[in-house]
């Protein structure tokens, strides 16, 4: 009886293993045709999709934007010619006709460099200088003889000037000046140049 309902109960136990083995997993569910992949459809962060990179419609235009202007560009330089007066430390007579033979010439770049500081003593850039100068049309400069004397340290040699340009006739005085040669003074200061005029193109 025993040994019967052993076989009875381990037959059952077979039977129902191997039912168990024929059974197949559920699929998987089916994703639904509407649902957005996300694996597919969102970059990581740090891609760069195309249309947000700058198109070459949208990158500046570098080649056709003007070359920027030095503003501290240099003055023109003076004639050559006036190399010798423009560094006298001598004879402020000399100096000041080398000035006058420049005015005749309407040289105004070297006109404007026997003010002291190469010029910017004038209290005019290069371009308002050639415009208040440049007035003169054909002028005709007379010098006369001047006159020197020191004050604190410094030369001055001041001489009357005519200039006729046409009608006009302007007179005045033309004031050069230098350092008398103190210790430490440089080449610029050493040099006789204008320190101011009362003449008015």
């Amino acid at each position: 009886m025993i040994r019967s309902c052993m076989a009875t109960a381990l037959a059952s136990a077979i039977v129902i293993n191997l039912a168990g083995c024929d059974r197949r997993p559920d699929p998987a569910p089916q994703a639904s045709a509407n649902a957005p992949d996300s694996a597919e459809t969102t970059p990581p962060a740090w891609i760069v999709a195309p249309s947000d990179l700058p198109s070459e419609d949208s990158a500046p235009d570098v080649a056709s934007k003007p070359a920027a202007t030095d503003a501290a560009a240099a003055d023109p330089a003076p004639n050559p010619a006036y190399a010798a007066a423009l560094n006298a430390r001598r004879d402020p007579g000399k100096v000041l006709a080398a000035w006058g033979t420049a005015v005749e010439a309407r040289d105004w770049a070297s006109v404007r460099a026997f003010w002291g500081d190469h010029g910017k003593g004038s209290g005019l850039d290069t371009k308002a200088f050639t415009a208040r100068w440049g007035k003169l049309v054909q002028p005709r400069v007379t010098i006369d003889p001047g006159q020197s004397e020191g004050a604190a340290g410094s030369i001055y040699y001041t001489a009357p000037v005519t200039i006729i340009d046409g009608a006009r006739r302007l007179t005045g005085e033309v004031v050069l000046r230098r350092v008398n040669d103190v210790p430490g003074a440089t080449a610029e200061q050493l040099r006789w140049h204008i320190d101011s005029t009362t003449l008015t193109p």
